[in-house]
């Protein structure tokens, strides 16, 4: 009975957490469309708005999230191929969705096509394999640069994990504080600038992994409050460096600083049970956290086919009123269909016993 009572207990738990990464997915999707609506806007007095970052804020805390629930994913996926193959399906049938529906906005005319670039095959092969970073190429959809670096995280966790067991996740926790260390003296002795914002995505999703490690008892607490003030503390320091002795032609200093501290300290206030919405709020971030994925791919479609037509506050109305239906659409046809068939290739073999 006793037993009993504690495995309904810890069930309870685990949905509350789930809850609230859900509320906080829906806040940092809402972050990332504010900043690129308010951008788009025209209207001065949002100046100060922007000064937050607040899309800066939004990707932090996609990444501290996606650390959080990737170990979830293992408890159906226990060999490397499974875990491969669901997360592939979890992420490009709506980034396929999004580029088809893109091209095919360009083809009717109803969104401007770009001479030189929309109409270049290796331009669009390139971008659908997410390698136009990589290449070189303009990106046709601008908010896909974070999905290689999130694919980047799903390779380095399932390296980890599928060769090293736990403990490929305490080195990975060990290696990517003394590694981001290692870069910021490396930087400033050679004076080559390094993508620590990029760097710092993958860091973040480490931290992430820890907090979940440590709902689950995996680490005591001590070890994650060591993770997370190391990680704040080096992100700041990382940040200073790339932002600060540094320049960037569009970024400042305090566009880096401040999200990434307000990120980090809304992430672990939450998943610690000291900052959890309650009533609508509550409901509507749970709502906008299930869509999430399709309302940061999909809004600056939305927001291109709505500049022609609309400007100020009801530019920022429309795209807003635009975007939340066709993300519901999009998540209800295309991405919930994507995850089920995942689960269903997995289970199609008998899956083996496994240490993790």
């Amino acid at each position: 009975m006793v037993g009993a009572e504690r495995e309904t207990t810890a069930a309870g738990r685990h949905q509350r957490r789930i809850g609230v990464v859900d509320m906080l997915r829906g806040l940092a999707a809402s972050a990332v469309v504010l900043q690129h609506v308010a951008e788009s806007s025209g209207r001065a007095e949002l100046w100060p708005l922007l000064e937050a970052a607040p899309g800066v804020f939004g990707v932090v805390l996609f990444f501290l999230i996606s650390g959080f629930v990737i170990p979830l994913s293992l408890r159906g996926a226990p060999r490397w191929q499974d875990f491969a193959l669901r997360r592939l399906l979890r992420i490009y049938p709506l980034t396929l969705f999004a580029f088809a529906l893109l091209g095919g906005l360009m083809a009717l005319g109803a969104i401007p096509a770009l001479p030189g670039i929309s109409d270049s095959t290796y331009v669009w092969l390139m971008n659908l394999l997410l390698l136009q970073d990589v290449v070189g190429v303009p990106g046709l959809l601008g908010v896909t640069w974070t999905l290689p670096i999130e694919f980047a995280w799903y390779g380095l966790f399932g390296l980890c994990v599928f060769t090293l067991g736990r403990r490929g996740l305490r080195l990975l926790a060990l290696a990517f504080p003394l590694g981001l260390a290692a870069l910021v003296v490396f930087s400033l002795l050679s004076g080559v600038r390094l993508p620590f914002g990029r760097i710092g995505m993958l860091y973040a999703a480490v931290v992430g992994m820890q907090v979940y490690r440590h709902a689950e008892g995996e680490i005591s607490r001590r070890d994650v409050v060591g993770a997370a003030v190391a990680f704040v503390l080096l992100m700041l320091i990382a940040n200073g460096v790339a932002f600060g002795y540094f320049t960037h032609p569009s970024i400042r200093l305090h566009h880096a600083l401040v999200p990434w501290l307000l990120a980090s300290l809304l992430f672990f206030a939450a998943l610690s049970g000291v900052a959890t919405p309650q009533g609508w709020l509550a409901r509507a971030l749970l709502f906008l956290g299930r869509i999430s994925f399709s309302v940061y791919l999909l809004h600056p479609i939305v927001m291109v086919l709505v500049h022609p037509y609309a400007e100020g506050y009801g530019f920022i109305l429309a795209v807003c009123g635009l975007t939340l239906p066709l993300a519901w659409l999009s998540f209800t046809y295309v991405e919930t269909p994507g995850i089920a068939l995942g689960r269903a290739l997995v289970r199609l073999r008998p899956a083996p016993a496994t240490s993790f």
